[in-house]
């Protein structure tokens, strides 16, 4: 080595160069490396070009797909409608204040289809939920997590110097001195490693942080006005998997975010003092052509990188059709085990996870073989840069090495190689970052998916509910509907009243026409008709589940309206937790416990207090815990805890005996309680005093049920004979 350098000292920069290209490439090995570079930059420019063409010809079919759509006489028709819909609509609230410029900009913003949004309006929209205010937790912890970073840098040149130094002594044989450096470099280790630890620590935090302010905004919309019920009944466009959405979506979603947040500012920041640093120590010149080699080496891998954020985005979209077909195992399991369909769902899972292997397959094997690349280039080939460019100041003695003994020279090289380290790992996280950027694309269209559909179902005004919107279009251009002039009223009384109401499906299917009938306190109505008549659809409407599409509804406050299905819903909790639900208590006291004693007695439950030392705190699952008449009791002392002025029974005593179920009818009655019951059991008409009876075609039937156990005709309105026409 010595006679090497003593060969090529105080030559020029063109003579070390060939000198380094004849002894270096003029091997075996050397011819052999030129050749593997010009295979990989070979094979590297051709699928980037093979790429390039594919997305030419995706982009020229998608476009002539979009010139032949909006051609469409039908599409033409509904794109009228909702620009006359959005002008009624603008014209009826003329006179409220005017917005400015921006307000409307932001409107449309929001109006505007989420594929149509590019990803920084997505990820401004999300992040303006996830860092509220300045003062917010969120802003907290990235403030935070910012100074550590810069910290972390100045720590990472401290020890590169505090290294090269150690380097010096030990070439120099000065074990005093080096044996001072080790604690030095000892005593530096200690905070480096507190703020590597403590930035791992804010990086969880400001995940977090976020997570929780974008779940408690999806909770806000999602757990309000009904959205949850909405969301996944309808509407044209539903959300799917929303479940997933929510809980890993948008976990993983926040993590994205604080993790590409501190590769980009991270390196950034290194590149800033680590730049200035070297600059120092070799020159400027020589440092360009390292960053020149990342430079190039980016674009080329940008050009042949595949596109992994609708890999990401397809990958969710499996994942979450698996977990669905496994919750519908889980849901309809009694079902499936009747009909001894295990096969075939085992048949429908094992597809299901099927598509995801392959999918799974093809994003490794494309990882994998960028990876390999991407380790070569930016790794690997950014030291035997950082290396040659060192050449200049070692060998020709530039940049003040000139006459320097061997111990500086060691301290110089040792420091340039830390920092050179330091530096190409920047880099690489820069140019890299193109990955986690189309990583975190697929996460962003996800959850600005979920957000956007869930604030299209969102807001204080039917009209700016778009699965509502749609339901009134579809209503509203049945040709067998009533013809109303006024729009459709609902209003608050102390009685329930149908005026020329239409009941239609979410599909617009006209289920029941020009309903009329009124129901006062005390007067107790049993519901009957085939399936899929509208019995179902006449309580939805009720309870606010389905717009009102016609006519004027008037009902009592949704505290005074109470629904018991068939299938009652057991919440997660105590057994007083199931009998108050939706209230919750924590305790109570001796009166209140004393009065829900009373109740279980009046359904004939009071062994489930009993039965337990821990009484009305015990904790169990009781959807698995109680048997189905257990259940539709519970059920029926939740509605005597709440005793609303009007009750809807919706099959809700078929596994309860005839005695008790009688018992549960007197009870109901005795406490105030109007009810509607929907029931195909004749031995309950002795309950009632009025039957609204549907015929399946749209006719219904208003009956007044007399002590005989005969029924007198009250309205009998005419009803289509073409039930397909409806």
């Amino acid at each position: 080595m010595a006679s090497t350098v003593g060969d090529v000292r105080g030559t020029t920069n063109k003579e070390l160069l060939n000198h380094f290209v004849s002894t270096a490439l003029g091997t075996k090995k050397g011819k052999f490396l030129v050749t593997s570079w010009v295979l990989i930059l070979g094979t590297s420019v051709t699928v980037g070009f093979l790429k390039s063409i594919r997305q030419r010809r995706w982009k020229r079919a998608e476009r002539a797909l979009k010139n032949h759509i909006e051609k469409s006489p039908s599409l033409q028709q509904l794109q009228t409608l909702n620009r006359e819909l959005e002008e009624a609509a603008a014209s009826s609230s003329s006179s409220s204040s005017e917005l400015s410029v921006e307000e409307k900009r932001q409107e449309e913003l929001k109006r505007r289809p989420i594929a149509s949004r590019g990803l920084v309006d997505q990820l401004k929209f999300l992040l303006r939920i996830g860092f509220p205010s300045v003062f917010s937790r969120s802003t907290m912890h990235l403030v935070v997590y910012t100074i550590l970073l810069g910290v972390r840098i100045l720590l990472t040149i401290k020890i590169a110097e505090v290294t090269g130094k150690l380097a010096k002594c030990i070439s120099s044989r000065s074990f005093t001195r080096m044996f001072n450096l080790q604690v030095v470099f000892g005593l530096w280790c200690l905070p480096a490693a507190l703020v590597n630890s403590f930035l791992r620590f804010e990086q969880q935090q400001l995940a977090l942080s976020l997570r929780r302010n974008l779940l408690r905004d999806a909770h806000k919309k999602y757990l309000a006005d009904l959205v949850y019920y909405r969301a996944s009944n309808l509407g044209k466009f539903r959300i799917e998997d929303i479940d997933q959405r929510i809980c890993d979506d948008l976990k993983g979603f926040c993590t994205q975010v604080s993790e590409i947040y501190g590769n980009l500012l991270k390196p950034g920041l290194e590149l800033i003092f680590l730049t200035r640093t070297l600059s120092a120590k070799m020159g400027g010149k020589y440092l360009s052509i390292f960053f020149l080699f990342f430079l190039i080496t980016g674009q080329l891998l940008k050009f042949v990188m595949p596109s992994f954020a609708k890999i990401t985005a397809e990958t969710s979209r499996r994942e979450g059709e698996l977990r669905s077909n496994h919750h519908r195992l889980i849901n309809y399991a009694e079902e499936i085990a009747f009909y001894g369909g295990a096969e075939r769902e085992k048949e429908i899972v094992e597809q299901s996870f099927k598509s995801v292997s392959e999918n799974l397959n093809y994003t490794y094997t494309l990882r994998f073989l960028m990876n390999m690349l991407n380790n070569y280039l930016v790794k690997y080939g950014a030291s035997m840069v950082a290396y040659s460019m060192m050449m200049p100041a070692i060998y020709l003695g530039t940049q003040g090495m000139k006459g320097k003994s061997a111990p500086e020279i060691m301290q110089y090289y040792i420091t340039s190689t830390q920092l050179f380290v330091a530096l190409g790992t920047a880099c690489k996280h820069l140019v890299l970052s193109y990955k986690r950027i189309q990583n975190l694309t697929g996460s962003t269209i996800r959850v600005s998916e979920l957000f956007d559909m869930l604030g299209r179902r969102a807001g204080p005004n039917p009209e700016t509910k778009e699965d509502i919107k749609e339901m009134y279009q579809l209503a509203s251009s049945n040709p067998h509907r009533t013809l109303t002039i006024s729009p459709p009223v609902v209003e608050i009384g102390s009685t329930i009243r149908f005026e020329h109401v239409d009941l239609f499906s979410p599909t617009g299917k006209l289920l029941v026409r020009d309903l009329n009938f009124e129901v006062k306190k005390n007067t107790n109505v049993l519901i009957s008709g085939p399936n899929g008549s509208g019995k179902s659809s006449l309580f939805r409407v009720l309870g606010g589940l389905w717009p009102l599409c016609s006519g004027r509804l008037t009902k009592p406050d949704k505290d005074q309206l109470f629904y018991i299905p068939q299938q009652p819903y057991l919440a997660p909790g105590t057994l007083r937790d199931q009998v108050t639900y939706p209230k919750s208590f924590s305790s109570m006291t001796s009166e209140q416990e004393a009065h829900l004693n009373h109740l279980m007695e009046l359904v004939d439950l009071s062994y489930l207090v009993e039965r337990d030392a821990s009484g009305w705190d015990v904790k169990q699952e009781w959807a698995d815990v109680l048997s189905g008449g257990e259940k539709q009791r519970i059920a029926m002392a939740r509605l005597f805890y709440h005793r609303p002025a009007f009750g809807i029974l919706d099959e809700c005593t078929s596994a309860v005996s005839v005695d008790v179920e009688s018992k549960l009818y007197e009870t109901c009655k005795r406490l105030s309680i109007t009810i509607f019951t929907v029931s195909h059991r004749p031995k309950l008409r002795h309950h009632h005093d009025y039957e609204l009876s549907f015929d399946g075609e749209g006719g219904w039937q208003w009956l007044r049920l007399l002590a005989d156990g005969q029924a007198e005709v009250i309205h009998s309105p005419l009803h289509s004979s073409d039930p397909e026409t409806l």
